[in-house]
């Protein structure tokens, strides 16, 4: 099942982040300067596949209502975790 989202994309790390059913959801994509181009000429709202692990934009196109499918495979964001813990 996918779920339609609405991307913050972060162009600087690359982080994409979205919210599924009250959840939110943090990813790694390789390009973000193209998904963001993409997004911005959506045909409508990207969807989050979770089994694939893709972000699929419709971009629009001449003769396409719903636009052409572009995949952008998302990987999981590291989480950093402190080494050190601070004592009180």
């Amino acid at each position: 099942m996918a779920y339609s989202v609405l991307p913050i994309i972060d162009l600087q790390t690359g982080q994409v982040q979205f919210k599924v059913q009250g959840r939110w959801y943090t990813r790694y994509v390789s390009h973000p300067e193209q998904l963001e181009r993409l997004v911005t000429r959506a045909a409508r709202r990207p969807v989050f596949d979770p089994a694939h692990s893709e972000l699929i934009v419709f971009v629009a196109a001449a003769g396409l209502p719903q636009g052409r499918q572009r995949a952008f495979s998302l990987a999981k964001f590291p989480r950093h975790h402190s080494l050190t813990k601070l004592g009180g």
